[in-house]
């Protein structure tokens, strides 16, 4: 187990240190709910689901990121152009709709 968290990508542990963190959250909750200290969980829950999106939203941007280079190699340019023409009259939309 150790042997492979050391092989894992630094992403990958950092979302699984978010997860630990938020399953160790849920439990001090839980103890802390039926203790009765609500007061100060509601700014450690704020903080911890604050870390965890930004965490995952980070690692679902450079697994993007890392499609766009991997399917860029195997795509003929023509292909990349129908694809950038697709995306960009979707966002160009997206756009006209909101008034900008």
């Amino acid at each position: 187990m150790l042997k492979n968290l050391k092989n894992m990508e630094f992403s990958k542990r950092l979302l699984l240190f978010v997860q630990g963190l938020i399953i160790a959250l849920f439990i001090l909750t839980t103890v802390a709910t039926f203790k009765g200290y609500v007061d100060a969980l509601v700014a450690m829950i704020t903080g911890v689901f604050s870390l965890a999106s930004i965490a995952f939203g980070f690692y679902f941007w450079k697994a993007k990121a890392e499609n766009i280079r991997k399917y860029a190699k195997k795509l003929s340019p023509e292909d990349i152009e129908k694809v950038a023409a697709a995306y960009f009259s979707i966002f160009k939309e997206d756009n006209e709709d909101e008034g900008i």
